[in-house]
């Protein structure tokens, strides 16, 4: 591979900065991606980069192999495997070696999304019915007093923003502000309530309505009598940070095994919804204007959570 000997000696941090220069636009967490795929080569093979000199490119199918034998998960594995190309396109690598590693990347997402597919159908034949995991979060709510501790309400709005509304990603939640607090024109995730008592979540450019009375009511006790910083999820009454992803999906999994008695985290919840959508039968135009808030590519994998 004499025609990469240039890129022999580079260390992880000038990669990191080509790569920055080659997409001056991405993301942060774009970005950190990209370096810490690089960091897990130099820990499977025990060398740094400038060691390896990209011998690591030479066999497609061994470099896949050496990540499959690593203590990653499949998703990181497909992660890493997928920043590997991005690396080669940056380096100009011919196409039609390229497209070897191409290849065996697809091979092994579509396995893994047919696996998750299974797992998928199998599990939403033993997930709660979503209207009962409702008629209980409202049922709490109707009777909540003051005396409530901080912890107990945390886990209620938590539960209450997921299930009452249309579950979203947890990511959509983490740093989620009170729009009272919003500078002029700022972007992010917020939560809106007017002089009319009108709520809505807004998440980018989606506006979603509150329309459920419950939710409303429980929202106003939580910024009047328990929150009272610009966050709308806080870890404890003392905190002035907003709750972290990794927080939120840990208060999920205990808010669940306490309200409802079993364990379950966003995905299942948000699995739940569609699977209620589903069996009410919507037609195509709410299926499409649903997936789209829920982050799904295309409606076919909607399809998915018809239990028949």
């Amino acid at each position: 591979m004499e025609y990469l000997q240039k890129f022999y000696p580079y260390s992880i941090k000038q990669f990191d900065e080509f790569h920055r220069q080659a997409f001056p636009h991405a993301s942060k967490s774009t970005y950190n991606s990209f370096e810490q795929s690089l960091k897990r080569i130099e820990k499977i093979y025990d060398k740094s980069l400038p060691e390896l000199s990209l011998s690591f490119l030479k066999d497609p199918h061994e470099l896949y192999n050496k990540l499959v034998e690593s203590d990653y998960t499949e998703n990181t594995i497909i992660a890493t495997y997928t920043h590997i190309l991005k690396l080669l396109k940056l380096m100009d690598f011919p196409l039609h070696r390229y497209n070897k590693f191409l290849e065996i990347l697809n091979y092994n997402a579509q396995k893994r999304q047919v696996r998750q597919e299974q797992s998928l159908r199998e599990k939403l034949e033993f997930l709660p019915d979503f209207q009962s995991l409702r008629n209980v979060i409202k049922s709490r709510i109707r009777e909540i007093d003051f005396n409530l501790q901080f912890s107990e309400m945390k886990h209620l709005v938590l539960l209450g923003m997921i299930i009452l509304s249309i579950p979203m990603k947890i990511s959509s939640y983490s740093g989620m502000r009170f729009s009272w607090f919003a500078p002029e024109n700022s972007k992010g995730n917020w939560l809106a309530n007017d002089d009319n008592d009108k709520w809505e979540f807004q998440f980018g450019g989606q506006n979603i309505k509150i329309v459920d009375e419950d939710l409303k009511k429980l929202l106003d006790i939580w910024k009047n009598a328990y929150n009272h910083t610009k966050y709308v999820l806080i870890s404890n009454e003392d905190s002035k940070k907003p709750m972290t992803a990794k927080e939120i999906r840990n208060s999920i999994s205990i808010a669940t095994e306490d309200i409802f008695d079993i364990e379950l985290n966003v995905l299942d919840l948000r699995n739940a919804y569609m699977k209620h959508l589903i069996e009410l039968d919507p037609d195509l135009d709410q299926k499409i204007q649903i997936s789209k808030i829920l982050g799904y590519v295309n409606t076919d994998r909607l399809d998915l959570h018809k239990i028949i």
